[in-house]
C-alpha cells in the first residue's frame, strides 16, 4: 500500500470517529434533556395539585358550626372544590400516581364528610395524609 493511501484511510477513520462521537453525544444529551424535561413537568403537576388541594381545604374550612355563608362564599367554596377535582383529573405526567393514590375518591369523601358534619379535624387529617403521600410520591420518583 502506498503511503498516501494509508494516510487517506487513517484520516477517513479519524473523521468518521469524530462524526460518530458527535452523533452519539448528541443523542445522549437529547435523551438526558428529555428525561429532565419530564421530571420538570412532573414537579409542576405535583405542585399544582398541592396548591389546588390546599385551596380546597382553605375554602372548605370556611364552613363551620354557626356560620351563615353568603351566596358568594358558597360559590367560592364550590368553585375551589371543583377546581381541585379538575386538577386531580387533568394530570398527564403523574396520572398513574394520582390514580394509585386514589386521590379523587379520598378527597371527595373527606370534603363530603366535612360538609355534612363540619368536622374540621377530620378534614385536616385527611388533607395531611394526602399531602404527605403526594410529597413522598413526588420526591421518590424524581430521584
Amino acid at each position: 500500500m502506498q503511503q498516501s493511501t494509508v494516510t487517506l484511510i487513517v484520516a477517513g477513520l479519524g473523521i468518521g470517529g469524530t462524526l460518530g462521537g458527535i452523533t452519539v453525544g448528541h443523542f445522549l444529551t437529547q435523551s438526558s434533556q428529555r428525561k429532565q424535561w419530564i421530571l420538570d413537568r412532573r414537579k409542576e403537576e405535583w405542585s399544582e395539585l398541592l396548591t389546588a388541594l390546599a385551596e380546597s381545604l382553605r375554602m372548605a374550612l370556611k364552613r363551620y358550626q354557626g356560620r351563615v355563608l353568603s351566596g358568594e362564599e358558597e360559590y367560592r367554596i364550590v368553585e375551589a372544590q371543583s377546581n381541585c377535582f379538575r386538577v386531580i383529573r387533568d394530570r398527564i405526567f403523574i396520572a398513574a400516581d394520582v390514580k394509585n393514590l386514589n386521590l379523587e375518591n379520598r378527597w371527595s369523601a373527606a370534603v363530603m364528610h366535612h360538609s355534612e358534619n363540619l368536622d374540621a379535624r377530620k378534614l385536616g387529617a385527611a388533607y395531611d395524609a394526602i399531602r404527605n403521600e403526594i410529597v413522598e410520591a413526588a420526591t421518590k420518583r424524581s430521584r
